[in-house]
């Protein structure tokens, strides 16, 4: 787990300019760890997400895919509003495409908006999706999206279930769109951000 931090760290620390070559904003999300599970970034463009994992429990299982808990994952990514419907609520339009996807490869598809676990927010959405196969096996999850200017970044955390609940508010309440660059100043400075949370 020390060598996937220091990897991580190393990573970021490649952002930074050399011989006045200007950095490249990074293509996968980063992470930082910190007392109590990590902080993660994650660009597109001009802008990017921020939330955070907690927990010490949360094991990285690549720059997408987060072991959040014994038996609950996450997934991260981003959806570029080209590939949505443009009706202007870009939020609702990915939770649509999601589930127009799974009605084409499952035998029955059941969505709820989940906004007792976003509050007041109008720039996050939480659906809850169900999906079965003909043998009646389900499949559950929520997809949290945070509307950004290109399209919606996405925490897709699976299983969906009561007791997942309080962690999905958690990512909920950390998850927001920074108006900024990730350029090597702003990964410098997350890592003292996280570096004085431990």
């Amino acid at each position: 787990m020390k060598r996937l931090v220091q990897l991580l760290l190393l990573g970021a620390l490649m952002l930074l300019p050399v011989k006045g070559v200007q950095a490249e904003t990074p293509k996968d999300p980063i992470y930082v760890k910190t007392s109590n599970g990590w902080n993660a970034a994650y660009a597109h463009g001009n802008e990017y997400a921020e939330f955070r994992v907690i927990g010490n429990g949360a094991k990285l299982q690549d720059a997408y895919h987060v072991l959040l808990q014994k038996g609950v994952g996450m997934m991260v990514s981003f959806v570029d509003k080209k590939e949505l419907q443009n009706n202007g609520d870009v939020l609702s339009a990915h939770a649509q495409w999601e589930i127009n996807y799974w009605h084409q490869h499952a035998s029955r598809v059941e969505s709820n908006a989940r906004e007792d676990l976003t509050g007041i927010r109008k720039d996050v959405k939480v659906t809850e999706v169900k999906v079965y196969n003909d043998k009646g096996a389900q499949m559950s999850s929520y997809l949290i999206g945070l509307a950004a200017k290109d399209g919606v970044f996405v925490l897709s955390v699976s299983p969906a279930k009561k007791d997942v609940d309080p962690l999905v508010k958690e990512l909920v309440n950390s998850f927001k769109l920074v108006p900024r660059n990730l350029d090597a100043e702003e990964a410098k400075r997350l890592s003292s951000e996280a570096k004085a949370q431990r």
